[in-house]
């Protein structure tokens, strides 16, 4: 439990939306940093960003921890006071500061507390490294809290360094079936941006259920929620987090951004007989011989391709070599172009369904009907990875807002320019 002080708000309403949200201490040191160390030397300052607060609302918080040693006889008990003195044992207890934002303008808040440690700890006369009743000046607040020109400063840099191409479509794939997703890391900061970044490539269509990239060590039994979700745990907390997931009776998939690796956790449910349903009359049932394997990650339509693309993106150096009009690739990392991929290939995977929307009117009132089984026909000859990927996403609650929302007539990009 931390002391919290709220020095600056820049908040003009006292509504609910301005309020902190419940937990927020938990998240001041979700990597499993100890608020009290004993140690002969000072421990680092750390600086991590997390995502907090409800999905559809979240607050984006930025926060420069450091340790703060105790060295007041009067604060320490006979057993401090003997390590002390014998091994140079100091105990060190945890302070911060924390910038929250309803932007994910991390990188802006993240250079503004870096350059206010740098400044604090070269002031002779600046308690910031000896006392925890340190406080920053109304100047250093406002440099804090000053507006920003940018909107957000997502970068998908971050997720293709931890995940290979093949690995980022699987993620995305279980994402837009709506599985459950548990990120693990050993940086909290990662664990965020990839988090978000998903956020990011999966416009125009938004994840509407629970997300929070950054499930500190009191929270980890949310990973028992029945709903679909994208969670993330520190590495430290990673066994207790694949234990729960073990004991789940849904499919998770665990991705660990160390690693490169993606794995998927199932307990499958009964197999349905074959000869249950003629699946030349109802393709919603996938013959046994075509079935996507329950241990393996979902799979986009044309995934080989879009893989290549994404590769020639990321690492151009590699994948056009022997091209002779190849050139040296840019110094900056392509998510413009990263971002317009994904944009075109989720465009034609709804366009491609537009034909089997209908808008059904009665008396002013509209709503779409979508006719799952019409389409799903018409991919039933295809391979049953496309198949069954088509089978989940159809029925995601994802789907439903899109189709209730945007209705997939008149064109998507029409509507987006």
């Amino acid at each position: 439990m931390f002391d919290t002080d709220v020095l600056y708000d820049s908040t003009t309403s006292l509504d609910q939306s301005s309020q902190l949200p419940e937990h927020l201490d938990a998240f001041f040191c979700p990597g499993g940093t100890p608020s009290v160390v004993r140690s002969q030397t000072h421990p680092p300052p750390s600086l991590c960003h997390v995502t907090i607060g409800p999905t559809d609302r979240p607050l984006y918080m930025v926060c420069l921890s450091r340790y703060i040693p105790i060295t007041d006889a009067a604060e320490l008990n006979p057993l401090e006071l003997v390590l002390l003195e014998q091994k140079n044992l100091r105990r060190f207890v945890l302070a911060g500061i924390c910038v929250l934002s309803r932007v994910p303008n991390f990188e802006t808040v993240r250079r503004r507390l870096r350059q206010l440690h740098a400044d604090a700890t070269a002031d002779p006369d600046s308690t910031y490294a000896t006392s925890t009743l340190w406080r920053p000046t109304l100047a250093q607040l406002s440099a804090l809290t000053a507006e920003s020109s940018v909107v957000t400063e997502l970068s998908t840099h971050t997720l293709f360094t931890c995940l290979s191409p093949k690995h980022v479509l699987q993620v995305l794939a279980a994402v837009l079936c709506e599985r459950k997703v548990l990120l693990i890391s050993s940086h909290v900061s990662v664990l965020t941006t990839v988090g978000e970044t998903l956020r990011l490539l999966l416009r125009p269509l938004q994840w509407p259920h629970v997300f929070a990239p950054v499930l500190p060590a009191c929270l980890v039994d949310c990973l028992h929620c029945p709903t679909p979700f994208v969670f993330g745990v520190h590495r430290t907390l990673a066994s207790t987090a694949l234990d729960v997931v073990q004991d789940s009776d849904s499919t998770v998939v665990v991705v660990d951004l160390d690693a490169d690796g993606i794995e998927c956790h199932v307990k499958p449910p009964p197999r349905r007989r074959s000869h249950a349903k003629d699946p030349r009359r109802y393709p919603d049932v996938i013959p046994d011989n075509s079935r996507h394997p329950d241990d393996h990650p979902d799979v986009l339509p044309q995934a080989v391709a879009l893989e290549a693309a994404l590769r020639v993106l990321v690492r151009p150096e590699v994948e056009c070599s022997d091209d002779v009009s190849w050139t040296a690739a840019p110094a900056a990392f392509p998510d413009a172009d990263i971002l317009a991929l994904f944009h075109q290939t989720w465009e034609r995977m709804l366009d491609s369904m537009e034909e089997f929307s209908f808008v059904l009117a009665d008396d002013g009132d509209s709503m779409v009907v979508f006719d799952s089984i019409g389409f799903l026909q018409q991919h039933r000859q295809g391979d049953g990875a496309t198949l069954a990927f088509y089978q989940a996403f159809l029925k995601t609650q994802l789907f439903s807002h899109y189709i209730a929302t945007h209705g997939l007539l008149g064109g998507l990009g029409e509507r987006y320019r």
